[in-house]
């Protein structure tokens, strides 16, 4: 049971009240097992009196009367933690707000009252000592989760992180930017879900649901549901080869977060699933001794060792641009490139676009917020600063929104410049001019170098 103390400061600052009344009637009620006046308690002797009684009567709460509980109820609870009592074993009753004696006498009983009445309900039930399992559980692997994950985990506790999806990250991952900042979500979560996946302290249990919950406080049992995935997360990488077949893409469950293993987890989606088989010939960890070099690089090679006329939809278009006269010709490339939004992804995607300062980004050669950019400048620059070390790989064409066949054009720019694009650069006066004052301006050893 509960054993409350109630201790009765009548200083002077304080109104006339039956004192006598308050502390019989206050000691009737449940739980009090001590109930005195007491002069001064602010004062030193005052609260080494409080602190005496509490040890001496063992007492598990404490109601205080005090001039004002904004004044000195940071001293009563420093008091109070010397003695071993939490702030929720601590009421302060403040009774204040009466005149007259007998209503104030009145008053006084009931804010006390009230007082213990909180005290009880806020005391635990249960004083035996019970041992505890010092790990912990977060449910959602969201940033909330993510973030409590760590700090759990950075004190030194193991902590299993359950998420019902197949990846980390929960919804901010997927927004663009963050209010009111307008800061990069990717660049904020990111590195914390590399730390989660990495700590030694978190467990992520990445397509998962908890479905029962037992035990009591320190000692809890929680039963947890892992789905089928129908793919050995501990072999898979996240190399997504399998998900390149020919399949509609509902049928593979993909994370839409690109990185390490542990975010991007392949699933299986069985209610779509056909059970062909070719996911399991795709995946490299399966076949190792088959597909051991069957890696980016790997196709990029065999780009290069098929000449670009041997590609079907360039040497199809290649020869009906061939076979157009001039003026067609110009109808169809300006047709073609008068679709740029130039939003310059082109460049971006290109593994080779390596310089320090790009020759589009200069006003003098592309003027700056024209949509579409000059005809043909724009692309024209691209294509004969690459076409020398172009290694065919189709992320340019790949990467437009607008569908402008860039790899043609890069190809048909190894060729005959004059004969396709009737367009010789340097020779016409005009540009001839801005590219000699282009030189004097930035000289080719002050520029950026192409590695």
């Amino acid at each position: 049971m509960e054993r409350i103390g109630v201790f009765l400061c009548h200083c002077s600052l304080l109104r006339p009240i039956d004192i006598q009344r308050v502390l019989g009637a206050i000691s009737e009620k449940p739980g009090v097992v001590y109930a005195a006046p007491h002069q001064d308690m602010c004062t030193d002797p005052g609260l080494a009196l409080v602190k005496n009684t509490v040890k001496g009567e063992k007492l598990d709460g404490v109601v205080l009367t005090s001039c004002s509980p904004s004044l000195h109820g940071e001293v009563f609870r420093d008091a109070l933690a010397s003695v071993g009592l939490a702030s929720h074993q601590l009421e302060i009753a403040d009774l204040r707000g009466q005149d007259g004696i007998e209503e104030a006498t009145e008053q006084a009983i009931e804010v006390i009252t009230r007082s213990v009445e909180r005290l009880r309900i806020s005391l635990p039930t249960i004083t035996s000592k019970v041992p505890i399992t010092k790990r912990a559980l977060v449910i959602g692997g969201g940033v909330a989760g993510i973030r409590a994950a760590l700090d759990i985990a950075d004190s030194g506790y193991e902590v299993i992180l359950v998420e019902r999806t197949s990846s980390i990250g929960g919804h901010m991952i997927q927004l663009s930017e963050t209010f009111p900042t307008l800061d990069c979500p990717q660049c904020i979560e990111t590195p914390w879900m590399v730390d989660c996946g990495q700590h030694p302290n978190i467990k992520i249990m990445a397509y998962s649901e908890v479905e029962a919950v037992s035990g009591e406080i320190g000692n809890f049992r929680v039963s947890i549901r892992r789905k089928a995935s129908y793919v050995d997360w501990d072999k898979c990488t996240g190399c997504e080869e399998c998900t390149k077949m020919e399949l509609p893409q509902e049928m593979l469950g993909l994370s839409k977060i690109e990185g390490e293993f542990w975010v991007d987890r392949i699933r299986i989606d069985e209610r779509e699933c056909i059970h062909c088989g070719d996911c399991v010939k795709a995946c490299l960890e399966e076949n190792k001794e088959t597909q051991g070099v069957t890696t980016i690089a790997f196709e990029r090679k065999k780009l290069l060792e098929i000449l670009p006329q041997e590609r079907a939809p360039q040497e199809i278009l290649m020869h009906e641009i061939a076979r157009m006269d001039a003026s067609a010709r110009g109808d169809f490339w300006q047709r073609e490139l008068s679709k740029c939004i130039k939003c310059y992804g082109c460049r971006d995607a290109c593994p080779l676009c390596l310089c320090d300062l790009c020759e589009m980004d200069d006003p003098q050669w592309v003027a700056p917020g024209v949509i579409p950019p000059d005809y043909p400048l724009f692309h024209l620059i691209r294509a004969y600063h690459l076409a020398d070390i172009c290694v065919g790989c189709g992320a340019c064409e790949a990467t437009c929104p607008m569908g402008i066949p860039l790899m043609t054009m890069m190809h048909l720019a190894r060729m005959d410049g004059e004969r396709i694009f009737d367009y010789v650069p340097g020779l016409d006066e005009q540009w001839k001019k801005k590219t000699i004052d282009h030189l004097k301006e930035r000289p080719i050893s002050q520029r950026g170098i192409r590695v």
